[in-house]
């Protein structure tokens, strides 16, 4: 969550929040879609992230920031793109329809 609160394009989004809760909220959501013990117990993804106007760009830097985490940490690359594919299928659920450069 470091890296993503403190990014330049998509940082923002962040402050000011319970990073905590968010932390725990996405470790829900890939639990679940990866087959793991935790369920998710937060809101439905598109009410939870309608009031903040998120683009495709930032969300692809989501993306790429994750990646680029998963892979610090050694994790097998069959798994991330599991995780990437199934983020990347969130794309109008997160986003407002619009693009970056719109």
């Amino acid at each position: 969550m470091q890296r993503i609160s403190t990014d330049m394009i998509i940082g923002f989004f962040f402050a000011d929040k319970d990073l905590d809760r968010i932390v725990d909220k996405e470790f829900e959501l890939a639990s679940t879609h990866l087959g793991g013990p935790h369920a998710y117990t937060g809101r439905p993804l598109g009410q939870a992230h309608a009031p903040h106007r998120i683009n495709a760009g930032q969300f692809r830097r989501r993306l790429a920031l994750l990646r680029t985490v998963l892979r610090e940490h050694g994790v097998d690359e069959d798994i991330i793109e599991r995780w990437i594919d199934h983020d990347q299928r969130l794309l109008s659920v997160v986003t407002d329809g619009r693009d970056c450069l719109t």
